[in-house]
C-alpha cells in the first residue's frame, strides 16, 4: 500500500492585521466626518443664497405692486410675493410704512405714495449689541423685507417708527423662547438676517412718480461676494432728460456698469474682495444741473475651498508608505 504525506503549504497572510484595520478605519472616518462637514456647509450657503433671492423677489413683488395701486400692503398674498417663506420655511418679516397704508392694508383713496414727500419709519444700522454705536439713520423708508437666516431667529429690532439691523458680525441676543425644545430665553448669536428697504424716493422713482430737483436717491450699495453674480442699481430722480453718469474710480475688478438715464446699473462677478469707495456724478440735459453721492461697495472673500476636493478617494497597497496632505484656501 502506497502512502503519501501531505504537506501544508508554509503559512501566509491572509489578510490585515488587526492594527492594519484599526488604521483604516481612521481615516476612513476622517473622511467621512470631514466630508458631512463639507455637505452642511454647502448645503447652508445654498439655503442661504436661496433666501437672498425670495427677498429680492420679494422687494421687486411690492414695488410692482406699488405701482398698479399707488399704495402697499401688508399682506404677503395680495401683494402677489412669490413665496411667502425662506429657505428655511420660516415667514418672511414686511413691515410698511404706516403712511403709505392704513393698519397694513392698502387704501389708495387716502392719497397716493406720489403725493407722499416723506414717512415716519427708519433703519438704524447698530455697531454694537447695544446700538450705542451707529451710522446715521436712513429715513423716511417705504418698506422692508427680511428673512430670519440660519438660525431661525429674526434678530431685526422692530420699534415703533424704527427698525435696528445690526452690522455683520456683531453678536446680538434678541430671543426668546425655545430652542429643539428646550427653553432657551438667552442665545446670543451673530446677527445673520437677510435685510432689505427700499426708501421712499426710491419707490417713488421705480413707480415712475413726477419728479423733482435732480438728486441721487440711493443711499447704499448692497455687500458683494467674491465670484458670485452681482447686480445693483443707483438711482437717480428729477432733472431733465436725458441723465449722463460718470463714476469714478473705475468699478472693482469684475464688474460692469449699464447707464441708462435715472438708473447706473453695475453687474457682473467681483474678483477682488475688499472695500472700494465709489463716486457717482448724474447730470441732466445740457449740463444744467448735477447731483453726487459717494457709495461703499463691499466685496467679501471667497469662502474656504478645500484641496483635495471633498470625495476624493485614494487607493493604498496594503504594506505600502501612504502620505496625503489636505489643504484649505
Amino acid at each position: 500500500m502506497r502512502k503519501y504525506a501531505f504537506n501544508p503549504p508554509s503559512s501566509a497572510p491572509l489578510g490585515l492585521t488587526l492594527i492594519e484595520v484599526a488604521l483604516i478605519l481612521v481615516i476612513v472616518g476622517l473622511l467621512i466626518g470631514m466630508g458631512a462637514g463639507v455637505i452642511g456647509f454647502l448645503t447652508k450657503r445654498a439655503k442661504i443664497i436661496e433666501s437672498r433671492e425670495t427677498v429680492d423677489a420679494a422687494v421687486e413683488a411690492l414695488i410692482s405692486y406699488a405701482a398698479a395701486n399707488k399704495c402697499l400692503t401688508e399682506n404677503k398674498a395680495e401683494a402677489n410675493l412669490r413665496k411667502e417663506r425662506d429657505a428655511w420655511n420660516q415667514p418672511l418679516f414686511l413691515r410698511v410704512a404706516p403712511e403709505l397704508s392704513e393698519d397694513g392694508q392698502c387704501y389708495p383713496t387716502n392719497g397716493s405714495i406720489c403725493d407722499r414727500s416723506a414717512t415716519s419709519l427708519q433703519v438704524v444700522i447698530c455697531k454694537d449689541a447695544t446700538c450705542s454705536s451707529s451710522d446715521p439713520p436712513i429715513e423716511n423708508v417705504a418698506f422692508v423685507v427680511a428673512s430670519k437666516g440660519p438660525n431661525y431667529n429674526l434678530q431685526i429690532e422692530n420699534g415703533t417708527n424704527e427698525i435696528r439691523v445690526y452690522a455683520p458680525g456683531v453678536t446680538v441676543d434678541s430671543y426668546s423662547g425655545t430652542y429643539d425644545g428646550v427653553p432657551d430665553p438667552n442665545r446670543p448669536e451673530e446677527f445673520d438676517d437677510i435685510v432689505k428697504w427700499v426708501t421712499l424716493d426710491e419707490l417713488r422713482t421705480k413707480i415712475a412718480c413726477p419728479g423733482a430737483p435732480l438728486r441721487i436717491i440711493t443711499t447704499e450699495l448692497p455687500m458683494a461676494y467674491q465670484n458670485q453674480y452681482y447686480n445693483a442699481s443707483i438711482l437717480a430722480e428729477g432733472g431733465v432728460l436725458p441723465l449722463t453718469w460718470d463714476v469714478t474710480p473705475d468699478l472693482p475688478p469684475g464688474l460692469n456698469n449699464i447707464p441708462n438715464n435715472r438708473t447706473y446699473t453695475i453687474y457682473g462677478i467681483p474678483q477682488c474682495p475688499g472695500s472700494y469707495q465709489i463716486n457717482a456724478t448724474v447730470t441732466d440735459k445740457d449740463n444744467s444741473t448735477n447731483a453726487t453721492r459717494t457709495f461703499t461697495l463691499t466685496v467679501q472673500p471667497d469662502p474656504l475651498k478645500f484641496n483635495p476636493f471633498p470625495g476624493t478617494t485614494w487607493y493604498v497597497q496594503n504594506g505600502s508608505y501612504f502620505n496625503a496632505t489636505i489643504t484649505v484656501s
